[in-house]
């Protein structure tokens, strides 16, 4: 279900929406940004998917489009590399290379510092990280197994109420409160 179909059947239009991030551009993950204004993705997975265009990425997918384009501004996650959204922590955007050079998982922390992780195609679901089971696409394999454990220690911290990846057959549509 596209992300257009998702936020029909929840009812919210996408003039509704602030931010749109882009975990990475890999095409189930950018095809179908044009119907959102201004999409956010790192400037390093930009800069990537450039390079491997027509091997791994489609300039069409987002040429022509208003690309909102960020560097890193803070240093969370397991190279040291976030971008935080608002500046004040609250959703913290975290560079989990691997399966691409920008790859981020999306951190979400309430004023009480429980959070919320959406670590996209860091893993497959729980599975992934319960066993250290890496994705089969990847561009740097060491540096997918290093994110892949830090997805592990965030998921099992205490103040993680949830943690999901973008595939797991675990997943399904679902809106989170706390």
């Amino acid at each position: 279900m596209t992300a257009g179909e998702q936020l029909d059947k929840l009812e919210i239009k996408s003039s509704d929406i602030d931010y749109v991030v882009t975990s990475h551009l890999d095409c189930d993950h950018a095809d179908g940004l044009r119907q959102f204004k201004d999409a956010m993705v790192a400037r390093s997975e930009y800069e990537y998917a450039k390079k491997y265009l027509y091997i791994r990425f489609k300039k069409k997918w987002w040429d022509g489009m208003d690309l909102n384009l960020y560097d890193w501004n803070d240093n969370q996650g397991p190279f040291g590399r976030s971008y935080d959204l608002l500046g004040d922590k609250s959703i913290e955007l975290i560079n989990i290379p691997g399966h691409t050079a920008g790859l981020v998982a999306t951190k979400i922390t309430n004023s009480d510092g429980k959070y919320f992780l959406y670590y996209e195609d860091g893993g497959y679901g729980e599975k992934s990280w319960k066993d250290m089971v890496t994705s089969g696409i990847s561009m740097d394999k060491s540096a997918q197994k290093e994110s892949l454990e830090w997805i592990r220690k965030e998921s099992l911290d205490p103040n993680c109420v949830r943690s999901l990846a973008c595939h797991g057959i675990e997943e399904k549509t679902e809106v989170f409160k706390f």
